[in-house]
């Protein structure tokens, strides 16, 4: 993580480096340049350079980074007095220590257009649409669920539900769309619909880390979606909770199973007999990967096969791009909602002169109100894809000493 360099560090950090002649790079012009402090007092930040003095504006801040004892140092200062072999910038208010990327990052150039996609294909399926989104990937390992074996998932699902429960099934929406009110709510947001004890009711809150269940508020602001007033939403989420109590429910899991950005079915286990535990957060956990795994089964057994495929690629709004990652904006609700950290992903880079083909993983998200922003680590590429890259970028050869350095990038081809 960057952290904040203090006053004190700030000075030993510039001295250093006018010190050891460290290359610093400053960004300008739409590519990167390598200038070398020369001198640091109260009046500013002498450097020696070989920029076109048409690139220097006084009172335009630009972007420097170098490299120092093991640590990446960056800082974004004004240019006081620019000179044809010399500039002077003011000392950086602020600066950081520790950045983990490896190249600066640019905006994009205007001929750049980025894509990615996930593993495996997209499909046009005749099922309801979700707002969440579930990538067409094999899901972690479990010891409880062979995807692999579709007879032996049903009798394992059959086996833990009744061992809780007294009542258990598997819905597809392929024949009918989703009924209740529980179903489709559960089939719009991908969420659960948890009834822990019937009397104490639906959940006021989701403890998960990622929103898994739904609470009485999601309810409540579907129901005035749909049309009702307050007042009536509120009556109307009292009398589904009664009508669990009047039927004999004691608790009640509804976990939806979803493929891509749809919706295929649900998996419910009831229990309406005395004396058995209500349904914990473990019961919610093996049934959320027990509809993980059973999608992904589907797939393999080639339940879609025959389905209609959709274009693979994401395009993206790209904010900076550098020879390590790019970082991208999306206003995609579904996208928003699977695009997570650790998340592989395939990358595609096209400018007028030549495309590029990545691996990439997810590396950061940002998400506020209805947009999110990405950050994407590339982490395959072919060397003379990257090579291009950096020099399309940055407007200079990329040495063979960058080249042999590059850190968790593997040079290959995808």
């Amino acid at each position: 993580m960057a952290s904040l360099v203090k006053n004190i560090e700030k000075e030993f950090l510039l001295n250093t480096a006018k010190r050891e002649g460290a290359s610093i790079t400053m960004n300008t012009g739409g590519g990167a340049w390598t200038v070398r402090i020369v001198d640091v007092s109260t009046k500013g930040i002498g450097f020696a350079h070989e920029i076109p003095l048409r690139l220097l504006r006084k009172g335009i801040s630009y972007e420097f980074r170098y490299n120092v004892r093991g640590q990446t140092i960056a800082f974004k200062t004004p240019i006081l007095e620019p000179g044809e072999r010399r500039f002077v910038a003011a000392t950086p208010d602020k600066m950081y220590k520790n950045l983990s990327r490896r190249y600066t990052r640019l905006a994009p150039p205007g001929d750049l257009a980025a894509s990615f996609s996930f593993a495996g294909e997209r499909y046009d399926l005749d099922f309801p649409s979700s707002t969440a989104f579930s990538p067409d990937v094999e899901p972690q390992a479990s010891p409880d669920f062979n995807p692999a074996d579709l007879k032996g998932l049903m009798l394992e699902f059959e086996r833990k539900a009744l061992a809780i429960g007294s009542e258990r099934g598997i819905v597809m929406f392929k024949d009918r769309d989703p009924a209740s009110s529980e179903e489709r709510l559960s089939s719009q947001t991908g969420r659960c619909f948890y009834l822990p004890t019937s009397m104490g009711g639906i959940p006021k809150s989701d403890p998960f880390a990622e929103r898994s269940i739904l609470t009485r508020d999601d309810f409540i602001s579907w129901f005035v979606e749909t049309g009702m007033e307050q007042g009536y939403a509120e009556d109307e989420l009292t009398r589904l909770e009664r009508s669990k109590r009047t039927t004999g429910i004691l608790s009640e899991l509804l976990v939806p199973i979803l493929f891509q950005d749809y919706a295929i079915g649900c998996a419910s286990i009831v229990n309406k007999q005395p004396g058995k535990p209500p349904f914990d957060l473990r019961v919610v956990e093996t049934f959320m990967s027990f509809a993980r795994v059973f999608a992904w089964s589907l797939k393999l057994h080639g339940y879609f096969k025959d389905s209609p495929k959709l274009a693979e690629d994401y395009g993206t709004q790209v904010v900076d791009v550098s020879a390590g990652g790019l970082l991208f904006a999306c206003q995609d609700p579904k996208l928003i909602q699977v695009l997570k950290e650790n998340l592989p992903v395939t990358v595609r880079l096209a400018s007028k002169r030549r495309s590029i083909d990545a691996a990439g993983v997810i590396r950061r998200h940002y998400v506020g109100g209805p947009e999110g922003f990405f950050g994407i680590e590339f982490t395959i590429m072919a060397p003379e894809d990257f090579r291009f890259l950096f020099e399309y970028l940055y407007g200079r050869p990329c040495t063979d000493e960058e080249s042999d350095s590059v850190e968790g990038i593997r040079l290959q081809t995808p």
